[in-house]
C-alpha cells in the first residue's frame, strides 16, 4: 500500500490509496466522460506541493503542464497544476509503491484496466513517458 504525501509538509502527511482502491473507484464507469470526472476526482487525494519543492531543478521536462517531481529517501513527491495530470500522478504514485522497479508496466496496465490508455492525448501520453523516466533514473 502506497502512503502519498499530500506534499504539505507540516500538515497531515499521508492518505493512503492503493491501485485497487483507485480500480473501485472507475469500476462503474460506462463512458470516457466518467472515467474522466474520475480522474478528477482523483486529482484531489494530493494537496498541493509545499513551494520549496516547486523548483526549477524538479521540474520535469517533456510534459506541456508544470510537472513537479522529488524523490528522497523512498519517497516520492508530486504535482501538477493540470488536474488530469495529476490524477494520473496519482496512478503512477500507487504503481510505484506496488513494485517501483516495474512502474511503467503496472501503471500501463493500470490504465488500460481502468479504460483511460486510448482516451490520452499524444502529448499527454508524452508527459507521463517523461515522469516515467524521471521515476526510474531517480529511484
Amino acid at each position: 500500500m502506497i502512503k502519498l504525501w499530500s506534499c504539505l509538509v507540516n500538515r497531515a502527511p499521508q492518505v493512503e490509496l492503493n491501485i485497487e482502491q483507485i480500480e473501485q473507484r472507475f469500476v462503474n464507469c460506462k463512458s470516457w466522460e466518467e472515467r474522466y470526472r474520475q480522474l478528477l476526482l482523483l486529482s484531489k487525494v494530493l494537496g498541493p506541493m509545499d513551494s520549496q519543492y516547486q523548483i526549477q531543478e524538479n521540474l520535469v521536462q517533456g510534459c506541456e503542464s508544470d510537472v513537479w517531481l522529488y524523490y528522497a529517501n523512498t519517497q516520492l513527491l508530486v504535482d501538477s497544476n493540470a488536474k488530469i495530470i495529476k490524477g494520473l500522478l496519482v496512478i503512477v504514485l500507487a504503481s510505484f509503491a506496488q513494485d517501483a522497479e516495474n512502474t511503467q508496466i503496472t501503471f500501463s496496465q493500470t490504465l488500460d484496466k481502468l479504460g483511460l490508455a486510448h482516451h490520452l492525448s499524444e502529448s499527454r501520453n508524452n508527459g507521463i513517458t517523461a515522469i516515467l523516466q524521471r521515476i526510474a533514473k531517480l529511484s
